[in-house]
């Protein structure tokens, strides 16, 4: 195995031919640890055709079945000799009800993951797979702004992610739900942007509740009090109408913030993450499916996703 040295925070770590004493052992899985509990993506992915104002009394129910793999570890830009990966598969079920706020178009969604995350190679040392509900999420959104001859749209939305995913402090990170709240404010705009393509972009901002019982792993146990700072994300995309019945388009999303602090002590671990989706929407008689496929390009901290694949159906009724 090629050798390569990694400084963190005072200890040299060189792969698994290195030799560390045990508590910086302890030390290093708990950075990498804490770390991908720090930068799973919290951002609000919006979808082609997510800003343009539904009309009133419908019922729209999406299932999303989503499948992903992280692998290399970074600490300020630089890469980790530890080979590591998790691989994680959702199902994600919404139902949402369209109405008017006075005579503003309105939307309110409830979604619910379940699903499994598997840690490998050298996580998979200090965890075990987890499987079971992920945290649900309740939002209300609403259309300040709607022209419909302009195909011009500008929307506001309220977010509430609840605890109410399975959480096991002893598998440390590697859970379905978060053990805290969640709360965030987003606003999109849409513009067409020539005959068939339309231009979106959006930002919002996510503030965390405190996990009282957080701990990094089986090496690690011992419970902290995890705060995190506000997390900001930017998204751009355009997308194109081939034909009626057929979309393509492709978004561009900055996340940044998101430092956090065991016990009051900053971990110096910010987010700086860029990444991608493309997607493929058809519309059919007995509802409209989504392919969808992303990555990070880019981060400054924690774990890079190497590939996200995502499959989609919503029926409206």
């Amino acid at each position: 195995m090629r050798k390569q040295k990694l400084h963190l925070r005072g200890f040299v770590f060189e792969g698994f031919d290195g030799l560390l004493l045990p508590d910086r052992i302890v030390a290093l899985l708990f950075f990498l640890a804490a770390s991908l509990f720090s930068h799973a993506v919290y951002a609000i992915d919006l979808q082609p055709g997510d800003i343009v104002a539904p009309p009133p009394d419908l019922n729209i129910v999406q299932s999303t079945y989503q499948v992903s793999k992280r692998n290399d570890f970074y600490q300020n830009n630089q890469k980790s000799a530890t080979p590591t990966q998790l691989s994680n598969s959702q199902l994600q079920l919404r139902y949402t009800n369209t109405f008017e706020t006075g005579t503003l178009p309105s939307v309110f969604y409830v979604q619910t993951p379940m699903g499994y995350t598997h840690p490998e190679k050298a996580l998979s040392a200090i965890y075990k797979p987890e499987a079971g509900v992920g945290d649900t999420t309740i939002v209300y959104a609403f259309w300040p702004y709607v022209n419909r001859e302009e195909k011009k749209y500008w929307a506001l939305g309220a977010y509430l992610t609840l605890p109410t995913g399975h959480y096991d402090a002893a598998n440390g990170v590697v859970n379905m739900g978060g053990n805290r709240s969640t709360y965030a404010l987003q606003s999109g705009y849409q513009m067409p942007f020539g005959k068939d393509v339309n231009w979106m972009t959006a930002i919002d901002a996510v503030w965390f509740g405190d996990n009282q019982e957080f701990s990094a792993n089986k090496l690690a146990p011992t419970k902290l009090t995890l705060t995190q700072s506000a997390l900001y994300t930017l998204q751009t995309g355009l997308s194109y109408d081939i034909n009626p019945k057929l979309t393509a388009s492709a978004a561009y999303f900055y996340t940044v913030g998101g430092e956090t602090a065991r016990n009051g002590k900053a971990w110096e671990d910010e987010t700086q993450l860029q990444r991608y989706q493309l997607s493929l929407s058809s519309k059919f008689s007995f509802g409209r499916l989504v392919l969808q496929y992303g990555a990070d390009l880019t981060t400054k901290n924690g774990f890079i996703e190497d590939s996200r694949l995502i499959v989609r159906y919503i029926k409206a009724f």
